[in-house]
């Protein structure tokens, strides 16, 4: 049985209504948005970093969260979910239940009841596994309003990795590793998901996450350097001595937002 906790959120739910006042009505209309009932992706992250219980939170009443989508699912490189970013952070909505629901650049307003919070291995999710119909939880307030991506070397994103969790970035100054430049970014017609290593010219580590059902998955990695665009990620694993490992992945939307025609820097 889940265990309900209460929710204990910093004090700028003003700020945050006067910007949700300016938002287009909602379709279908509510009567009334409770401006104490409106939470930042910040928020989330505390009731997760605050959350004792060994079961994820799960919403009960209707909290809503405003934010624009970051990645869709439309090139296939994740399936009925997405990510979305507000001035506060980034987050992963998992378990849409429809694939396209939304699309990059849509301001929406998730109503979070029945959704869980989810740290998995180090990524945060709102799951709205056990929702009936998660497409209508999903309302969208304006079309086309894309977020630019912040622009960032490894170095940076290594020294500050919490606040890069789920973001947009164009990381600079990147290649794939030497000894995959021989390989696509996935395995055409496979059924999983592949590590693409990478380094960075600061020298860094990360892995590009690509899925085999991507419809970019038979393209051949680039063998230059240069930039990338997508959602920065950790996968954090516990060890048996009580280590953790930190593995930096990024979740590529398009090869298009992928870059690399300098020259090597190993």
């Amino acid at each position: 049985m889940k265990k309900i906790i209460s929710i204990i959120v910093p004090m700028f739910f003003a700020a945050v209504a006067l910007v949700c006042s300016c938002e287009k009505p909602d379709v279908p209309a509510i009567k009334e948005l409770d401006k104490d009932h409106i939470l930042t992706v910040a928020d989330i992250y505390h009731i997760a970093d605050t959350n004792s219980s060994s079961d994820n939170y799960k919403f009960t009443d209707d909290y809503m969260l405003f934010g624009t989508i970051t990645m869709d699912d439309s090139h296939d490189n994740i399936y009925k979910e997405a990510y979305l970013q507000d001035s506060t952070g980034g987050i992963n909505i998992y378990a849409l239940g429809t694939a396209g629901l939304v699309k990059v650049g849509d301001r929406v307003r998730i109503n979070l009841k029945g959704g869980q919070v989810v740290n998995y291995y180090g990524k945060l999710e709102i799951s709205f596994v056990e929702v009936e119909d998660p497409s209508l939880q999903v309302i969208l307030q304006e079309p086309n309003v894309p977020i630019t991506p912040e622009e960032v070397t490894m170095a940076q994103v290594v020294e500050n990795p919490a606040y890069y969790d789920c973001r947009l970035v164009k990381l600079n100054n990147v290649q794939f590793a030497a000894s995959d430049t021989s390989m696509t970014y996935a395995v055409e017609h496979g059924s999983a998901t592949q590590n693409r290593n990478m380094t960075s010219c600061d020298g860094n580590t990360l892995v590009a996450r690509n899925s085999d059902y991507a419809d970019f998955a038979g393209q051949p990695l680039p063998k230059g350097s240069g930039s990338v665009v997508g959602i920065m990620t950790r996968y954090i694993r516990s060890g048996s001595n009580g280590t953790t490992t930190t593995t930096y992945q990024i979740i590529i939307r398009s090869t298009d937002e992928v870059n690399m025609e300098n020259e090597r820097c190993d």
